[in-house]
């Protein structure tokens, strides 16, 4: 692998080849019993990037990948990355026809992925495809564990991450070397990382969060733990067993790692000093339990979204610590991050006064270079060099940046904005609630209602007049919910964030 004349940015298939030099016996990757020194996966890495170029994969070629949390997403990750082979990681919860069509629409010439998932077992799939299991790690094995010698710039394409596609067919994200790279070098600073950290990763490695989380401890040397999938009960004695620093979880992740540490009657953290929340805004009282339970400066918050690499803004542990929590800023996500530029604009473009709402732009070098194959949608995301984020937000006198909601989940009810966070963080507030979420469905009179949606604590209740009466004595008469609905559970990506387009397609039609 080399780099082009006169690109002198760094790429992100040089990262485990650096370490294997400086360090080449400490431990890179823990998986379950599994300890791969950087030395090892360096060369894991290697073979795999023989093994693509065996399958007839070359510079410019898109390999698709679908599994679980295992050490191989990444060495493929890396091996595409120093091959110039574009990565494309796979939500494993979609439906055959959804991953078919990732497939197509990105055009991979190589489908990896385990015998778990029923897609492996599809007679549809368009894409020659490997086992991880019973093909590639044989494969891989039998390769020459040598450094490919590819040409290479900072701009060339790495990665084709898609969106969700919660209002139509996903889009993919188009990531370069030096967006990703920007990425990590903001994540580390914000995240406080160093050496001889041990990052623990329980979020989906297919998502940009937690792919430049692995990435950032690669840029810096530090010891990656993979978990196949996240289980509260056992998160904090792997804190202990591992001596775990840093972690990244969303808000209902963090609820069950609450009810476990204190089940388990912890007095401390241990080793774990730094808590990221981010992919979904955290309600303030869930912070401040947070906060009280694991002590000061331990808790960060960051923003961004995969066009982003992801992260455009992070609130530091000092300022969300900040008299116990008790602070308008624990609200916020914060400022932007080292190399981004972030504003709240209104529709003309410009800024917002302090405590207005206007959307939340960003610019920088790790906003994405645009849609894959999708002009038409890249240029109404990125306008004037500035990506639109489509969350409705607002900022104070002090350059803090609040996330009010996302532009399609604001409720408007008789000519009014609502935004749901405002409500659960409310309802979060009575005793008797575990999560919520509230939606608006529609209504004949007012256009929209709002409706909260609710799961009660084991052993807990309270009745629909309850809420609404305990939620009257802070907000506004129109912003009250009309009805409440009690569920056991609330659906959620494989990231934990609530499904809200779920549920206004469940209860837009009982409505």
């Amino acid at each position: 692998m080399s780099i082009s004349s006169g690109r002198e940015g760094v790429l992100v298939g040089q990262l485990p080849t650096n370490w294997a030099r400086r360090t080449p016996r400490k431990t890179a990757i823990v998986f379950g019993e599994e300890r791969i020194s950087f030395q090892d996966f360096n060369d894991r890495v290697n073979r795999c990037a023989a093994f693509l170029t065996q399958q007839g994969l070359r510079k410019g070629d898109k390999v698709a990948v679908l599994s679980r949390n295992r050490p191989e997403l990444l060495e493929i990750l890396f091996a595409a990355a120093k091959s110039g082979i574009t990565y494309v990681p796979v939500n494993f919860r979609l439906a055959s026809v959804e991953i078919n069509f990732v497939l197509g629409d990105s055009g991979a010439k190589l489908f990896l992925l385990s015998d778990y998932f029923e897609v492996a077992r599809d007679p549809a799939v368009p894409v020659p495809r490997v086992s991880l299991e019973s093909g590639y790690a044989q494969a891989r094995d039998r390769m020459p564990a040598i450094e490919p010698e590819v040409e290479l710039s900072e701009h060339d394409m790495f990665a084709i991450f898609y969106t969700s596609g919660t209002t139509a067919n996903p889009k993919g994200v188009v990531l370069t070397h030096a967006n990703f790279v920007s990425n990590l070098m903001n994540e580390i600073i914000a995240y406080g990382m160093k050496q001889s950290d041990v990052c623990v990763h329980t979020l989906p490695l297919y998502h940009t969060a937690e792919a430049s989380f692995a990435l950032a401890q690669f840029y810096i040397g530090g010891t990656c733990v993979i978990v196949e999938t996240f289980e509260a009960s056992k998160f904090w004695r792997l804190v202990d067993s591992e001596a775990i620093t840093h972690t990244s979880v969303v808000f209902t992740m963090l609820l069950p790692l609450m009810d476990a540490y204190e089940s388990a009657g912890r007095k401390d953290t241990g080793t774990l000093r730094t808590l990221g929340l981010g992919g979904q805004t955290t309600p303030v009282e869930v912070l401040r339990r947070a906060i009280s339970l694991f002590g000061p400066d331990r808790l960060m918050i960051v923003y961004g979204l995969t066009e982003s690499s992801p992260y455009l803004t992070y609130l530091s542990k000092e300022e969300l610590s900040r008299d116990g929590g008790h602070t308008p800023r624990v609200a916020s996500v914060g400022k932007e991050m080292f190399s981004c530029h972030v504003r709240v604009v209104d529709d003309s473009g410009n800024d917002v006064k302090p405590g207005e709402f206007g959307e939340i732009i960003g610019k920088g070098p790790n906003v994405m270079v645009g849609y894959y194959n999708r002009p038409d949608a890249t240029e109404a995301s990125l306008r004037n060099g500035w990506l639109h984020t489509g969350d409705v937000g607002t900022i104070d006198e002090d350059g803090f940046i609040y996330v009010v909601d996302r532009k399609k989940d604001l409720i408007i009810s008789g000519g009014e904005n609502i935004a749901p966070r405002e409500v659960e963080d409310v309802i979060y507030r009575h005793p008797a609630i575990a999560e919520c979420s509230v939606i608006g469905v529609p209504d004949a009179r007012w256009g929209e209602q709002v409706l909260a949606v609710v799961v009660a604590k084991p052993g807990m209740s309270v009745s629909q007049d309850e809420l609404i009466d305990f939620c009257r004595r802070d907000l506004a008469g129109y912003k009250l919910p009309r009805s409440v609905v009690h569920l056991q559970a609330l659906p959620k990506d494989p990231l934990g964030k609530i499904q809200k387009k779920v549920l206004r397609e469940q209860f837009a039609k009982s409505s």
